[in-house]
């Protein structure tokens, strides 16, 4: 059972929550602080780094790793769903399915300015899912400390896997073993503080999954554009790069996490296997690739999801309207 009751403070919280989701001037603001970097980012592509512009037509040239690198953010949507599924079954019931739709159509919209993907999603479960934008709020929170938590604990593994001397499947099953941890999770009692404890070891796993597939497009990406790097160096970048989604800024890290690439593919020691002198518009036009692989699947599938909830929309209203006639006396 959930304890829904409201303590001295939540009225307050759920209003201040609400201003932050309603403050139009600040969110337009932060798009187009993101949309000009990515503007910047563009441009410093295009005059800094020839080799790194090449990637996009080395990538037509390698047809099986361009179709991974459009597939695999998919697996990333799916592994993320899953575990924001998890950690939302606590306050309503959600479907599976429907969490992946909400994701995908939130996925698209957040690239839109004022992020209307998050309110949207906030409000679908708020009228279809019966769940209170208070608990909304609290997902979203979970959310982010799970990804801050796999994050760091990805680039820190990054770290020690890459000062060993090993190979490069030793290293990356050390940095793949908190997968072990959070099946062990699993099997936590499930009663008095700790009942919801297997919850969260199931979000972070499905989390940590998904940075592991992140950590394999970066790897696929740099060999595509020509500077093939090593698993610490991709699940280092993996991990800064998606750390971006969590900067207020534009939605979908647009813009910073150009930046943020550019500069960690840069700045890693080279004891992490990286090519020598990377220049920062070599990472920033390599994750321009990974941008527009990403945008090839972020557009249909939005569409979809978008039109999937629509349709489930409707059918509940359909059966409100039915459910309130029913119960009128006659």
């Amino acid at each position: 059972m959930i304890d829904k009751a409201a303590g001295p403070g939540a009225g307050q919280g759920r209003s201040g929550a609400r201003a932050i989701f309603a403050n139009p001037a600040i969110r337009t603001a932060l798009f187009l602080v993101g949309a000009g970097l990515f503007a910047l980012a563009i441009y410093a592509a295009w005059v800094g780094s020839s080799d790194g512009m090449r990637a996009f037509a080395r990538a037509a040239e390698r047809p099986r790793e361009l179709a991974a690198l459009i597939g695999l953010p998919l697996v990333c949507l799916a592994l993320a769903s899953m575990s924001f599924w998890m950690l939302t079954l606590r306050f309503g019931r959600v479907g599976c399915v429907e969490m992946f739709a909400l994701l995908g159509g939130a996925w698209l919209l957040n690239y839109l300015p004022l992020k209307p993907g998050v309110a949207g999603r906030v409000a679908y479960h708020k009228h279809v899912n019966a769940i209170d934008f208070r608990w909304s709020l609290v997902v979203v929170i979970q959310s982010i400390c799970v990804g801050l938590a796999c994050f760091g604990t990805q680039v820190t593994l990054a770290s020690i896997a890459a000062e060993r001397a090993w190979s490069e499947w030793g290293r990356a099953l050390l940095i793949a073993s908190p997968l072990v941890v959070a099946v062990i999770g699993l099997a936590i009692p499930r009663k008095g503080s700790l009942e919801h404890a297997w919850r969260y070891s199931a979000a972070f796993g499905f989390r940590y999954a998904d940075s592991l597939v992140w950590s394999v497009r970066y790897w696929l990406l740099f060999s595509v554009a020509g500077r093939p790097v090593g698993v610490g160096t991709a699940s280092a970048i993996a991990g800064i790069s998606q750390s971006a989604s969590l900067i207020p800024i534009a939605g979908n890290g647009l813009g910073v996490r150009e930046w943020m690439v550019g500069l960690a593919a840069r700045s890693l020691p080279e004891w992490y296997g990286k090519p020598g002198e990377m220049p920062i518009a070599f990472g920033v036009s390599a994750e321009l690739l990974n941008r527009a692989c990403e945008v090839v699947v972020a557009v249909p599938v939005g569409l979809l999801s978008l039109w999937w909830l629509t349709k489930r929309l409707g059918r509940f209203r359909a059966a409100q309207s039915v459910a309130g006639a029913g119960s009128v006396p006659s």
